[in-house]
């Protein structure tokens, strides 16, 4: 089964946090591992690829899996209902594939590390 990791990000006008962007999604696809046999990415507002461009990047691959990762750090409004709606709609264009939609990476306890590493280097 083909298998396709989609990172979606907020999205920003600055084409410096587009290019960390894909600084990220390069490193994700070094470090992937044989789980994930594409990457892709795309934002939800301001940025290209758009959500569903990015995803329909993974289709026209014929992944039949993709997992969903927003780098958003909490529950807005992105996440309770916007995410969910387009994704809805994705679905239906495209039936047999089997999309999951992780939580946010600030959920994660490693965010606590890295939050403190940051406040000591600043020191």
């Amino acid at each position: 089964m083909k298998r396709g990791l989609f990172i979606l990000a907020h999205g920003s006008r600055s084409p410096e946090a587009g290019k960390q962007l894909e600084n990220v999604v390069a490193n994700i696809e070094k470090n992937g591992g044989a789980k994930f046999q594409f990457v892709e990415y795309g934002a939800m507002e301001l940025s290209k690829p758009s959500f569903p461009q990015g995803i329909e990047n993974l289709a026209n691959k014929g992944v039949e899996e993709i997992v969903i990762v927003p780098l958003f750090l909490f529950f807005g409004n992105h996440i309770k209902k916007d995410i969910p709606k387009i994704l809805e709609d994705i679905k239906v264009k495209h039936p047999n594939v089997k999309f999951t939609l992780t939580s946010p990476i600030g959920e994660d306890p490693r965010i606590v590390d890295i939050v403190i590493e940051k406040g000591n280097q600043a020191l």
